[in-house]
């Protein structure tokens, strides 16, 4: 069960309570020993999937403007494409939540490694999809204006914070 919470929390955004990435207490089971990753201290562990889907939705977000760096540096089209990824990582994002919700609802009729299996693959696909976009975007932005929102999101790792089940933190750094 607290795999498949894991998986689930996994798919939100950073910050995401550290109650819910472990989940409760199980009758029994010794609660697991949990990993504070502070992106301040240790930015190596933020990893790129996490990083690119926060930008994304700061920029799809709000007014869906590029960050005070990156707009000076940019055109009007090169600004275009930009938000315009962002919105459909957004509409990617909230169909990975849905999918993984219906295939935690599975967790009466199959095991729960079976239903964790599926979670996992669809964190990782969805992972891919923030990665891919992040490509896209680099590749489609001039010089210095790839390097802005590069830095920008390097950035952002300094302000996040999760807390991880020691035991899975290689999974929470897939697929890099």
């Amino acid at each position: 069960m607290r795999s498949l919470l894991l998986a689930l929390a996994l798919l939100s955004p950073p910050g995401a309570s550290p109650a819910i990435i472990q989940g409760p207490a199980l009758p029994g089971t010794t609660p697991p020993e949990m990993l504070q990753i502070d992106g301040a201290r240790s930015p190596e562990l933020i990893p790129q999937w996490s990083v690119w889907g926060f930008v994304f939705r700061v920029i799809a977000g709000g007014p869906g403007e590029l960050p005070s760096s990156v707009y000076p540096v940019v055109s009007k089209q090169e600004t275009a494409l930009v938000i315009k990824e962002a919105e459909a990582v957004q509409k990617i994002d909230a169909r990975c939540q849905a999918r993984a919700i219906k295939a935690a609802a599975l967790l009466g009729t199959e095991s729960m490694a079976s239903v964790d299996a599926k979670i996992r693959a669809i964190s990782l696909e969805c992972r891919w999809e923030t990665l891919h976009a992040r490509d896209r975007v680099l590749a489609a932005l001039n010089p210095a204006g790839a390097t802005a929102l590069a830095a920008f999101a390097e950035s952002t790792k300094s302000g996040t914070s999760i807390s991880v089940p020691k035991k899975d933190l290689a999974r929470y750094l897939e697929p890099e």
